[in-house]
């Protein structure tokens, strides 16, 4: 059955407080405060059984991306949706066009995740000219995303940043790995660049741009390089936590360990493990990849059943994760009451 329903309402044109900036460019709608999701404000839709899902991701290969898969597919399953995959590994042609196939086989709904919304402007086209809504998770709002749900990682990179600089004193020497491809990642390099260009006494060594896929083994590579020919590095910044072991084992094979700490992004669990074994790697904001497909789909059941939206940005909480909050083995964070800023620690 082909959705016709879709949302018409105008997003009301604001900037957040904190920052000035969001996920997506200087059009983003105004989206609740970060440290709740701003779907309750949401008037509900009618259940929808039967709905036929097209979900593409740019790259599966990703644990936080594979992981929103993974939860989205069974709250869309649960729900009696059927959910038909496709792995863009890294290739963001292949990617849209499989996005396009699948409108033009009908399916009621396209869900983005994490390729940057961008650079789907025409997917997004084709589908509106369909009565297809496109929503997208991770992608950055952009004129003609019906909804856009994740966390705000421009104000999740100033905090970490911003700690970093704190536990460096405000004066040390850093480098940054990162991969400005995605939508969130180059929010977090803009947060990253706005905290350094208020500390002067910050210096940035190294800026990498990390080569994907083969992301463990360049980053590995070259922070090897780097903290082999220079000993006073202070502090690593990495864009995403799929580097942290690689970093981690580069940092202790430089014999600092005792003296360069680690800071990163997302969530996963490997990168727990590494800050409860008190290794280089010591904090992250982690991202609610448990409950955002299942927010994913909630949202398309709003959208598609008729429902309203306060807006087209949907923002949900992280935890800050370090020596004190890290959990169990196994565990998740309390996601419902978890800290997110150092000081309500």
């Amino acid at each position: 059955m082909n959705r016709t329903i879709r949302l018409t309402a105008v997003a009301l044109a604001a900037t957040l407080s904190l920052v000035g900036c969001s996920m997506g460019d200087d059009s983003t709608p105004n989206s609740s405060e970060q440290d709740k999701d701003n779907s309750s404000a949401a008037a509900e839709g009618e259940p929808v059984e039967d709905l036929s899902v097209g979900f593409v991701a740019v790259n599966l290969n990703s644990p936080s991306i594979n992981g929103i898969k993974d939860q989205f597919v069974e709250a869309a399953e649960e729900k009696g949706w059927t959910v038909e995959v496709f792995d863009g590994q890294g290739d963001q042609a292949a990617t849209n066009n499989a996005a396009s196939d699948l409108i033009s086989r009908g399916v009621d709904v396209i869900v983005n995740n994490s390729s940057p919304n961008a650079q789907m402007t025409g997917v997004m086209k084709e589908a509106e000219a369909a009565d297809i809504p496109f929503v997208s998770i991770y992608g950055g709002f952009v004129e003609g995303v019906d909804a856009e749900i994740g966390t705000n990682e421009f104000i999740n990179s100033a905090l970490m940043t911003a700690e970093m600089v704190n536990r460096l004193e405000g004066k040390g020497r850093i480098v940054k790995l990162n991969w400005t491809v995605l939508q969130a990642l180059r929010d977090r390099d803009a947060g990253f660049k706005a905290v350094v260009s208020e500390n002067p006494d910050i210096e940035v060594v190294r800026e990498i741009e990390v080569k994907v896929p083969g992301q463990v083994e360049d980053s590995y590579d070259q922070l090897t390089n780097i903290l082999q020919s220079d000993k006073d590095i202070d502090a690593v910044w990495l864009g995403w936590d799929e580097l942290a072991p690689s970093a981690v084992r580069a940092i202790q094979e430089a014999g600092l360990e005792d003296k360069v700490f680690a800071v990163g992004f997302d969530g996963n669990s490997f990168a727990w493990d590494l800050i409860r074994e008190g290794s280089p790697y010591v904090m992250e904001p982690a991202n609610p990849f448990p409950l955002m497909g299942a927010k994913a789909v909630e949202t398309i059941e709003t959208i598609v059943g008729g429902g309203t939206l306060p807006s087209k940005v949907v923002y949900m909480k992280p935890c800050l994760i370090n020596e004190t909050t890290v959990p169990a083995e196994g565990e998740e964070p309390d996601w419902e009451n978890c800290a997110f800023f150092p000081g309500d620690i």
